[in-house]
């Protein structure tokens, strides 16, 4: 069986912060570089980055080795687009979604998601944390099969309600999505997660 490969979603404007957030500091690097470095501290084999905006800005200020960098030349298109992107570099494998914009995603969650579809493959599955559901979503080659097919602003939010998606139950709140500077605030303002 294929295992996931990790991707990460970071080609946005960030319109509503004003400034390319994915350059934002964040502990000891950027809200980017922390997801970035929570999947190569998990157990994925291979990592694909789709860019787009900022993409010049963003590529100087990472250590990018060993992952796999994907532009989108319409990131105005949202991420829907990114992900067809992504899923054009892996075919027929299943894909394990984190977003560039939510940096406390742990390494641990990205594991116990691989381990689970290890054990039983599904369509979607999600992360239910105590306040919700999140990412990261791993979904399988025949939904990313159908992604011409969604439509609507975040349809993957949406699928994730469906009756044929799993969940996989974390402890501990959902990780902050920065999209508006008091988000940025929130995300920096929380501590890292005990292990």
């Amino acid at each position: 069986m294929t295992q996931p490969v990790g991707v990460i979603l970071a080609a946005g404007f960030a319109a509503r912060m004003g400034r390319p957030k994915q350059l934002l500091p964040y502990r000891d690097t950027t809200l980017l570089g922390a997801v970035i470095a929570a999947a190569r501290a998990s157990a994925l084999d291979r990592v694909i980055l789709v860019l787009g905006a900022h993409r010049a800005e963003i590529v100087a200020a990472h250590d990018l080795e060993g992952i796999d960098v994907v532009e989108n030349p319409h990131p105005q298109r949202g991420n829907l687009s990114s992900l067809r992107l992504a899923a054009a570099r892996a075919p027929d494998a299943p894909l394990l979604l984190l977003m560039g914009d939510m940096p406390g995603v742990d390494p641990l969650v990205i594991d116990a998601q691989l381990e689970r579809w290890r054990q039983q493959p599904g369509w979607l599955r999600v992360t239910e944390y105590t306040d919700g559901r999140g990412h990261p979503f791993v979904l399988s080659p025949e939904l990313i099969g159908e992604l011409d097919q969604l439509e609507g602003p975040k349809p993957l939010w949406a699928l994730s309600q469906h009756d044929r998606a799993d969940t996989l139950v974390v402890p501990g709140p959902m990780p902050v999505d920065v999209d508006t500077p008091d988000d940025y605030r929130k995300a920096v303002a929380r501590r890292r997660p005990q292990r």
